[in-house]
């Protein structure tokens, strides 16, 4: 074993903080017992001629050198006893069958291990949060020595939090620090002021334009689809965590900002935009010369019903054969916005089931004030479409209302509850779970559609969109004959 073990990176010191202060969640929360119970195997053994028992490899291991545990002591060496653990440790990295936890997760279950074992020994319980409140003001200390400065105390703890969630193996508890929230609560909102584009952190560094909306500021600039912003204000964006650099994006209403903007194959050129108010297109839609009614839903924020409802008004006043609803890439968004769009379509019953982890449950039925309750209907899925999307889509299927074409859905199935924090970071935590009118699962299955089609591969040199052609020729063929 190496050295830098007994020695302790800086963020393994910061992790045995989480793990104590996670033994301190759980028990102040009362999810019982069962946090941090290991358990012991064997090494993996083959038999030899004589049937003793060996190891594979039964060269002895050196014996561990002597280590210390600056959480114990500020650096002072701990008891020899303690050399067991590294001797522990080496053979698990040598003859484990399997990916072993990564490191900070390892040094979180030896803490947490260790103040089970106290209170078991002593058959008492420790105080978890003075515990906590010691560790972490030895990590703050350990930290200043060795650094020399102490980095941003809030980027620490929201790092810890974060590590108590990563604990939970749930990819929705988790915490967004205030800047993440500002941009996640501007998204639901449906409106923020800037420069009017979908985006991503580019391979190499600098933002994405994922999606210029057309029309808006991004757009008549000359900004498109795969377009890289490298620079804001001659400021360099590539080496920059994408929220600092859409923070320097973003800005008032009528103010310029300078991009330095690299398109595929052309050299980078300086791009002058004025920023405006975006409204985030959340509805496209057109009444196809088939006959055919087309509408695509991007996201279920806030404007999403009123756009959805007049979207409909506007396309069932000119008397289509059937409709394609659209929802493939959709990530989700509000479940009130969930069940009123849901409400557009099917006219009564439930919508969706609500089931908490006590068993009890709450049942979300239809408006009855929706506008397309008998035309044809055609959902389309994909991958990309999850959690609220997956509440309209099982709704439509398992009420007959229409059917899903394309491929199995993403599988989100969960309900979050948001908490502002006081200094405005936003805590996501997991409560519910999902269900179809059915009860159906929805999360880690996802929902199979009635046709499967599939994209055409990017290779194909296809250039239709095969999906909403199979689901036009569907409802052409399925028309209800005139009277």
């Amino acid at each position: 074993m190496n050295n830098s073990k007994r020695g302790f990176p800086l963020q393994w010191i910061v992790v045995i903080a989480v793990a104590v202060l996670l033994g301190g969640m759980i028990f102040v929360a009362g999810f019982g017992t069962g946090f941090g119970t290991g358990r012991v195997t064997a090494p993996q053994y083959v038999s030899n001629a004589s049937n003793a028992l060996v190891r594979p490899d039964t060269t002895p291991a050196a014996p561990a050198a002597a280590s210390t545990l600056p959480f114990l002591d500020q650096g002072s060496d701990v008891p020899p006893e303690f050399d067991l653990l590294w001797e522990a440790w080496d053979a698990l990295e040598k003859d484990y069958y399997g990916d072993l936890p990564d490191t900070p997760e390892m040094v979180g279950g030896l803490v947490t291990g260790m103040l089970r074992a106290a209170e078991r020994e002593t058959d008492s319980e420790l105080d978890r949060e003075a515990t906590a409140d010691e560790v972490i003001t030895a990590v703050v200390d350990i930290l200043e020595q060795d650094l020399g400065t102490l980095p941003a105390t809030d980027r620490l703890t929201y790092g810890a939090i974060n590590g108590v969630m990563f604990r939970l193996d749930d990819d929705y508890t988790f915490l967004r620090d205030p800047e993440q929230a500002r941009f996640f609560n501007e998204g639901l909102s449906g409106s923020f002021e800037g420069i009017g584009a979908r985006v991503a952190e580019a391979e190499g560094g600098g933002v994405r334009i994922v999606e210029p909306f057309e029309g808006q500021p991004a757009w008549n600039a000359g900004i498109r689809r795969d377009d890289v912003i490298l620079a804001v204000d001659d400021e360099d964006v590539t080496g920059m965590s994408l929220s600092d650099a859409i923070d320097l994006i973003r800005g008032p209403k009528g103010t310029d900002v300078l991009l330095l903007v690299k398109s595929p194959e052309q050299e980078a050129r300086d791009v002058t935009v004025t920023r405006d108010t975006i409204s985030i297109p959340v509805v496209e839609y057109e009444l196809r010369d088939d006959g055919i009614a087309y509408l695509r839903l991007g996201e279920f924020s806030s404007p999403a019903e009123v756009q959805v409802h007049a979207a409909l008004k506007e396309m069932l006043a000119q008397n289509p054969t059937g409709l394609v609803l659209d929802l493939r890439g959709n990530p989700g968004g509000l479940l009130r916005s969930a069940v009123d769009i849901s409400s557009e379509f099917v006219p009564e019953g439930p919508i969706l089931i609500e089931r908490f982890k006590d068993g009890e449950e709450q049942v979300y039925e239809a408006t009855g004030k929706g506008s397309a309750f008998d035309i044809p209907l055609v959902v389309l899925v994909n991958e990309g479409s999850a959690s609220a999307s997956e509440i309209l889509a099982g709704a439509v299927q398992d009420t007959g209302r229409g059917i899903l074409l394309g491929t199995t859905t993403f599988g989100k199935g969960s309900v979050q509850v948001p908490h502002q924090l006081s200094d405005g970071s936003l805590l996501s935590v997991t409560t519910a779970r999902w269900f179809t009118p059915n009860d159906r699962l929805i999360h880690g299955e996802g929902l199979a559609p009635d046709i499967e089609v599939k994209e055409a591969a990017a290779d194909s040199g296809e250039t239709e969109d095969v999906q909403l052609l199979e689901a036009v020729k569907y409802l052409l063929e399925h028309q209800q004959p005139s009277p």
